[in-house]
């Protein structure tokens, strides 16, 4: 015989399971929201940069930068004539980072600028486009680790982007190049694998532009963000 009690604890149980089962219908019938995206790491606000200015949160190394107001752009000024360098952001230190940068560096036909991007300073790695050989090269400390052809023209604005991630007792570093508004690039255009027992320095700096502006005109910059882990 079942007593008032058993009935009542019977009953709860029973209304219990029964919203449970209304919940899980309800929740199969909502969309999951998807997750957020990453937090950018750096980003240059050079749209809201004062004129000959430099946008807040870089440091000139090497050579004349200055924002063109009117233009919103950054530019990388030929005179002096050196590897003109920038750095921005905060530190990164033994993580995976990815660096896309809108860039363009006017030229003739003989006289072309080269630039690029780089991840950790001066001991990190750098994505550099040479027009005048038309190629890409994967630069570290100054020793080019690879080489890419790629035909361009020095009048189109650029997307430039290096990619480096840890695997591991290895990094693995990417590049991609496309012209600016169109679509990035599934594959990669260079991949190269280092181990870390390789690297003597460990990767940790901040995040650069770089440009030698051979032409005798500024080199161009759009924009710069980077972007915590590997390429997506």
């Amino acid at each position: 015989m079942k007593t008032k009690e058993g009935c009542l604890v019977l009953l709860i149980g029973s209304s219990l399971a029964f919203g449970s089962f209304a919940a899980d219908e309800n929740d199969k019938g909502k969309a999951k929201e998807p997750p957020a995206p990453p937090r950018e790491l750096a980003k240059l606000d050079i749209a809201n940069s004062k004129e000959g200015s430099i946008p807040g949160g870089a440091s000139v190394v090497k050579g004349s930068w200055s924002v063109d107001a009117g233009a919103k752009k950054l530019l990388a000024a030929p005179e002096p004539l050196v590897d003109a360098w920038l750095e921005f952001g905060p530190e990164i230190r033994e993580k995976g980072a990815t660096i896309t940068a809108s860039v363009r560096g006017p030229g003739g036909d003989r006289l072309k600028s080269r630039f690029g991007v780089g991840l950790y300073g001066k001991n990190g790695f750098q994505l550099r486009l040479v027009p005048v050989r038309q190629e890409i090269e994967l630069v570290r400390r100054g020793e080019v680790l690879l080489r890419r052809p790629f035909p361009h023209d020095p009048a189109e604005m650029q997307q430039i982007e290096l990619s480096v991630s840890p695997e591991r007792q290895h990094w693995i570093v990417s590049g991609r190049v496309w012209k600016d508004g169109g679509e990035r690039p599934e594959q990669a255009l260079l991949e190269y694998k280092i181990f870390a027992v390789e690297l003597l320095f460990p990767l940790a700096g901040r995040s650069v532009l770089f440009a030698t502006p051979f032409s005798g005109e500024p080199v161009v910059f759009a924009s710069a963000v980077v972007m915590p882990g590997p390429a997506k």
